[in-house]
């Protein structure tokens, strides 16, 4: 039997199969997510972390999942769906609720379903099935035809199923009973029943491992050790096709090769995507290799007539191109690129097959994701520097845009720091790009504590990737923030045609990281040169990739008065806590293994064999899966007396999730550079033990300070009785030569 079935239903995100536990305070309801009513809005006030964790979130973060489908318009084009959620971190919740709102003018959105679990993704990693993080996953609803009632995906209790619920908001219900994890679901064309995706291999696999368990677990290239002390399902695994009628009645098992209409596999190549059907019948697509995709080149193709493919020429047309679709007539195509200084800012294009060269008839610097067409316009979510993220309706030809659903009205009575887009070149002439932020209430002429935030710098300014360093609460507790995007990659520009050859090109003579660094740097300087920052007060801060650009500022002798990292640092032990895959694979890329002596390239890598000369404050709230990757730089610098302070988050991953955690790093991380950077004590109830370890910090730091030679970067001032510091040595930019 051949099912017909909308959309295309061979890509899914890998099955989310860890629960999600949060503790939850006993009696406390988690409410609907929607803001009050205007009226109901405050008066202006300073902003607080508070203000930041407890946002209204749509989607995904720009980048993670491109096109994910968090916006659903009706069969009718009159309704939009989507889920909205918002953090409490006061009960470690995350409330949750499926929506529909009018497109007409004043409309606000109607609750059809609310409750359930945060899904969090997952994804095959290095041969692991299910790799799990603490990325948030953005929902897609779907609309039945008649557009009556939408579907989604939404875990209650221990599996992740297929729900609906009525339009009109009366009420919800769960659809799939399947054992396992639905994973993607698609709606028949004709409504009347729903066809599904699960991966029973994975349940089996993970029954395979727990029966091993009793005569112990081998040790190999299932292990990720830093994730988990069990192994992990190898990768990859089968997905299983069920359809099911929507009102009832048992499941059955559909062939794979039934579950994709004909025009989805049929004359477009190998490697083409995201491929999109006018109403004449003709198709657009792009093409692109796993390396062309990787370095941001793909090619566009349409339909000239029907069956005669057609590539677009023009330079404007085969670089960072993302959405496609065609103009509402069928004659032209439209496609977002990314371009500009640095690949700033987004356009929009118009190309008509076999007519003249695209032409760009929108752009701008913020983010536009999930973008959904209505007609010759786009429903988006918009999000600017300033603003986060909105409903609105975009006409590209006028460039007019209209907000649809503010989900965080209040967030404009609060006060935020100015932002300006700084732009530059670093040592080996990259673009570059950041984001300066000023402190609330700046004063031109004084110069200000600075924070370096790390490594994209698109759209709202809420926390630098992971989301851990609060760019506008800084703003308001009196600090200067330098939101730094990263330049293209060193490894992708040298012309390189592999992953692994990519990583190669980046770590000869370290040139990644020091144009990462040079980066920095050299917006650190213009700063200092127009008056603005105190050299003698600036924090550096990173997670995952930021985190190892600290790493390599402080092992190669650049000073800060502060730092603060989310994830663990390189070390000459760290291919026994990534597990064998991962070994192998660093070891390809040129990072030396754990017998070779290769201590010329960790002396200028690790800072375990510079413990003794780093003074830098390191604060390091890293989570539990990954936590063991930096035990031996923390040890080492404990050792040394370096000022270093490690906290573990349980339940957590690279990114973390839980709102209580999210809340908690904040803060701390405020009040660790207050300690450092502004000789200010935090006067909370809950950092009072963390100060009495800081002066321990600060106490033994004075007590080595003469095992030291009189070039170590010195600590940064402080008036408590401990000792009187001298004033920190300012921030150092050396070794100005490009790396060879």
């Amino acid at each position: 039997m051949h099912i017909r079935y909308w959309g295309r239903a061979v890509f899914t995100v890998s099955a989310l199969t860890l629960q999600v536990h949060l503790a939850v305070a006993e009696g406390r309801a988690c409410p609907a997510p929607l803001p009050a009513a205007p009226a109901q809005l405050g008066g202006t006030r300073p902003l607080t972390p508070e203000d930041l964790v407890r946002l209204r979130d749509i989607g995904a973060s720009d980048g993670v999942f491109p096109n994910s489908g968090a916006l659903a318009l009706s069969p009718d084009g009159s309704l939009l769906a989507f889920q909205i959620r918002q953090a409490d971190a006061d009960t470690n919740q995350i409330c949750i609720a499926m929506v529909v709102m009018s497109l007409r003018a004043n409309a606000r959105p109607r609750v059809i379903d609310q409750g359930g679990a945060l899904l969090r993704a997952s994804y095959d990693f290095r041969g692991k099935a299910a790799f799990p993080t603490g990325v948030p996953l953005p929902i897609a609803p779907r609309w039945s035809p008649d557009g009556r009632w939408v579907a989604f995906l939404k875990r209650v209790g221990s599996t992740q199923q297929v729900w609906r619920a009525g339009s009109t908001g009366a009420g919800s219900a769960q659809l799939t009973h399947a054992q396992e994890d639905v994973e993607d679901f698609r709606i028949s064309e004709d409504g009347r029943s729903i066809l599904y995706w699960t991966r029973p291999a994975l349940t089996q696999g993970r029954r395979l491992i727990d029966r091993e368990g009793l005569s112990g677990y081998h040790f190999d290239d299932r292990y990720a050790p830093m994730a988990s002390n069990r192994p992990f399902v190898p990768s990859p695994l089968p997905q299983v096709a069920w359809q099911q009628a929507v009102e009832g009645g048992a499941a059955y098992r559909v062939p794979q090769a039934e579950t994709l209409k004909p025009e989805e596999v049929i004359g477009l190549p190998i490697g083409a995507r995201d491929a999109k059907r006018a109403a004449n019948g003709r198709s657009v697509w792009l093409e692109a290799s796993r390396m062309e995709t990787a370095a941001g080149r793909v090619r566009l193709f349409a339909e000239n007539s029907p069956g005669r493919a057609l590539q677009c020429a023009a330079l404007t047309c085969q670089d960072r191109i993302g959405k496609i679709w065609w103009t509402d007539n069928g004659k032209a195509v439209r496609y977002f690129r990314r371009e500009g200084w640095d690949s700033e800012t987004t356009a929009i294009y118009e190309w008509q097959p076999g007519g003249d060269a695209p032409k760009r008839i929108f752009s701008t610097t913020d983010v536009l994701a999930d973008c959904v067409v209505r007609s010759d316009a786009l429903i988006c979510l918009r999000e600017s520097a300033t603003e986060p993220r909105r409903v609105v309706s975009l006409d590209p030809v006028s460039g007019s845009s209209a907000v649809v659903f503010d989900p965080n009205p209040e967030f404009a009575a609060l006060h935020l720091g100015t932002v300006q887009r700084l732009r530059w070149r670093n040592r080996f002439g990259l673009e570059a790009f950041g984001d300066l932020v000023l402190p609330v209430g700046y004063r031109k002429g004084k110069r200000y504590p600075l924070i370096i935030v790390q490594y994209e710098s698109r759209g709202f300014l809420r926390g630098g990737t992971g989301d851990e360093y609060p760019i506008q609460a800084f703003a308001n507790r009196g600090y200067t923030v330098l939101s730094v995007n990263r330049p293209r990659m060193i490894g992708l520009l040298s012309g390189a045609t592999s992953a692994v050859e990519v990583e190669r090109r980046n770590l000869i003579g370290f040139a990644e990281r020091h144009s990462l660094l040079s980066a920095i740097e050299i917006g650190i300087d213009n700063l200092v040169r127009r008056g603005i920052v105190d050299r003698q007060r600036i924090g550096i801060t990173g997670l995952s990739d930021g985190s190892t650009t600290v790493q390599f500022a402080l092992s190669n002798g650049r000073s800060f008065a502060a730092a603060a990292i989310g994830t663990g640092l390189w070390s000459q032990t760290y291919p026994a806590m990534v597990g064998p895959i991962a070994a192998r694979e660093f070891a390809a890329q040129g990072y030396p293994g754990m017998r070779q002596k290769a201590v010329n390239f960790w002396r200028r890598f690790s800072v375990v064999s510079k413990a003794a000369t780093i003074r830098t404050p390191i604060l390091m709230q890293l989570a539990d899966d990954s936590y063991l990757g930096g035990l031996e730089s923390f040890t080492a610098l404990r050792d040394a007396r370096a000022p270093v302070d490690l906290f573990v988050f349980p339940d957590e991953y690279h990114v973390k999730w839980q709102p209580a955690h999210r809340l908690a790093i904040y803060r701390r991380t405020l009040d660790w550079f207050d300690y450092w950077l502004k000789d200010t004590r935090s006067q909370a109830p809950d950092r009072q033990l963390d100060l009495v370890r800081w002066d321990e910090l600060r106490r033994n730091y004075a007590r080595s300070r003469i095992t030291h030679s009189a070039s170590t970067p010195t600590m940064p001032p402080s008036r408590q009785a401990q000792g009187d510091e001298p004033a920190p040595r300012p921030y150092r930019a050396r070794d100005r030569k490009a790396p060879g």
